[in-house]
């Protein structure tokens, strides 16, 4: 992926494929393919990034990425990092350049704990593709009272599966089950059914991308699911969200390192994400979309 990035014009969305759904339990899964240009030249992987508390008095709010490899890297909105001080999750989006360092806002998903559970790890993270659920991830995107919403809609597997010994995010989605599902050829994005209804969508510019985060929205899925009544969603409640979000127009939300971050709030459908753009890219590509709609149960305020 070459040239700039600039700001840009409102986007619209490509034409969005949905296939046949997968049933587990109260969670539907339904693959959606992208008719666009895949994105390509860019570092998926979570492990190419190095995350870091800030040197001196660590700041919950804060973490430093940096970005060990030789080709952009992308840093996604709702990446569980494991360790420091307390387990994060990242609160916005970004592409990183080759080797950049830079100080990227996080969110505390574990409210037990602060400080390093040993000498060694006290300073660093591990990241390995796992995502937040949409839930707790809605709570941060709706833009108010961000910290405390994320650990109130943490505080509900609390109460509803059992305490955790640090009130931790990552402690729920190491007890609960694995989803046996997989990605499919040209697959770049799901829509995400819970209770009956559609919470939510995650598109990607390729294939790649959505492979490296495929097991941390599938186990992150999970968990909602075990809080919402035992209903399949209909492949026909699929497709009527995916009309809906072809026909939202992204605005341009700043700066997201080399990225542009976008965003819109039409009726219930809420949507954040990330383009690149450049004076040879018309429109421009989607490096990750993530949609909502606020009317699900799951997503009002804890």
């Amino acid at each position: 992926m070459n040239g700039h990035t600039n700001r840009h014009p409102n986007t619209q969305l490509p034409q969005l494929h949905v296939g046949h759904g997968s049933h587990h339990g109260s969670l539907s899964i339904f693959p959606v393919w992208v008719d666009s240009p895949r994105v390509t030249g860019l570092d998926w992987k979570a492990t190419s990034i190095r995350t870091a508390e800030r040197e001196g008095s660590p700041v919950v709010g804060e973490l430093v990425l940096h970005n060990s490899t030789a080709r952009p890297v992308v840093a996604l909105e709702g990446d569980l990092l494991k360790g420091g001080w307390q387990d994060r999750m990242l609160a916005t989006s970004l592409l990183l350049e080759p080797f950049e360092a830079r100080v990227l806002a996080a969110l505390c998903v574990e409210h037990g704990r602060w400080g390093g559970r040993t000498s060694e790890t006290q300073g660093t993270h591990e990241t390995s593709g796992r995502r937040s659920a949409l839930s707790v991830r809605h709570g941060n995107l709706r833009g108010i009272d961000q910290q405390g919403e994320v650990w109130r809609r943490i505080g509900r597997y609390e109460n509803t599966l059992g305490a955790t010994a640090s009130s931790s995010m990552l402690d729920h989605l190491d007890r609960s089950g694995s989803i046996d599902a997989h990605v499919l050829e040209g697959q770049r994005g799901v829509i995400i059914g819970i209770g009956g209804r559609v919470v939510g969508a995650e598109i990607f510019g390729s294939s790649t991308g959505l492979k490296t985060r495929w097991q941390g929205i599938l186990e992150a899925a999970g968990l909602d699911a075990r809080l919402a009544p035992h209903r399949r969603t209909s492949a026909h409640d699929a497709r009527v969200f995916a009309r809906h979000l072809q026909a939202v127009t992204l605005e341009d939300g700043g700066d997201a390192g080399m990225a542009r971050a976008v965003r819109s709030q039409e009726g219930r459908l809420r949507t954040s994400g990330i383009v690149h753009t450049n004076a040879r890219t018309a429109p421009p590509s989607i490096i990750h979309l993530t949609a909502f709609d606020d009317a699900h149960p799951l997503l009002e305020n804890a």
